[in-house]
């Protein structure tokens, strides 16, 4: 078990991958999720579905649970909002959290406002306002908009810890933003959903850990294949669609090479990965982009900085 104590106080920068995989449901990767912790603050980036059972299992602080960012509204990113809310403030959470996100992000947040109404109430009138605080159970809405959609803005700035924000590009969804995170000299970036641009490998620079989106273009083809064969057409389609706006491990590890990052965490993994077979074809050709550590994202890992 996690010293809750040790991790909000020992001055270093903790990250947790609670959800590494993308929307196709798997029994090993959830969908997108990591949590940051460091000086009293806690903080989630996305909140894929089922991805806070991984806090709650992991035994992280969730009464401390300060913010959450948004990248973008897809369902593999925000299906945990709710459940986030509603158990971190079960289980002890004195103040609201503020939810983070780009234009819209007031109306997916007042959406489970409403669907989680009724529980709401019920907690308040079974346990009590002493127990259950009422003003910590509605989230703050926090809308990021960029002046400059070349320039990433602080949006956080808390204990020494900041939260950047940068516009990415994952068209039609617009705006969609990445996030770059900086405590004590140390740099962790999550790109969100995103293909490569100048200004996604200009955010990334000299990050001590990079945590990038990227699909498998071959594995996702031969699935394609298969599929026109049965004449899954719809399916099919929505396979070939997808590789138009995601990054494929080589890369994700030109992003890392080039923003010279010392450490790269693939993310987002898609299609679903049975073993290490099939994760090892998952990184063919990045070791010969990118130098640095490589590691393929797994639930629940940590990292310290």
């Amino acid at each position: 078990m996690i010293s809750q104590d040790k991790i909000l106080k020992d001055g270093r920068l903790h990250i947790f991958l609670l959800g590494s995989g993308g929307p196709m449901n798997n029994r090993l990767r959830l969908a997108s999720s990591i949590g940051i912790i460091a000086e009293d603050e806690f903080l989630l980036i996305d909140v894929g579905p089922g991805s806070y059972r991984n806090a709650d299992i992991l035994r992280l602080p969730v009464e401390h649970l300060s913010a959450i960012f948004l990248t973008h509204f897809h369902s593999d990113h925000i299906g945990d909002l709710g459940e986030a809310n509603m158990m971190s403030w079960a289980m002890g959470r004195a103040k609201a959290i503020e939810v983070y996100g780009p234009k819209g992000v007031g109306k997916v947040v007042n959406g489970f406002i409403m669907a989680y109404e009724l529980d709401t109430g019920y907690r308040i009138a079974h346990h009590g306002e002493d127990t259950i605080i009422p003003e910590a159970g509605t989230p703050i809405i926090k809308t990021i908009e960029l002046h400059d959609p070349n320039e990433r803005e602080l949006f956080f700035d808390k204990n020494e810890l900041k939260v950047y924000a940068f516009e990415v590009d994952h068209a039609p969804i617009k705006p969609a933003f990445g996030y770059r995170i900086e405590y004590k000299g140390k740099i962790v970036v999550i790109t969100g959903d995103t293909v490569k641009t100048k200004n996604l490998v200009k955010h990334c620079k000299n990050a001590d850990i990079l945590f990038s989106e990227a699909i498998s273009y071959e594995m996702l083809n031969n699935m394609v294949a298969g599929a026109k064969k049965l004449k899954l057409n719809r399916f099919a389609k929505i396979l070939t669609d997808i590789q138009d706006y995601h990054m494929e491990p080589i890369v994700a590890a030109e992003v890392a090479k080039e923003a010279q990052v010392k450490k790269l965490v693939i993310t987002h993994i898609t299609p679903p990965l049975p073993n290490e077979t099939v994760e090892e074809l998952y990184l063919k050709g990045v070791g010969d982009i990118y130098s640095g550590e490589v590691i393929l994202g797994k639930d629940c890992m940590k990292f310290r900085l």
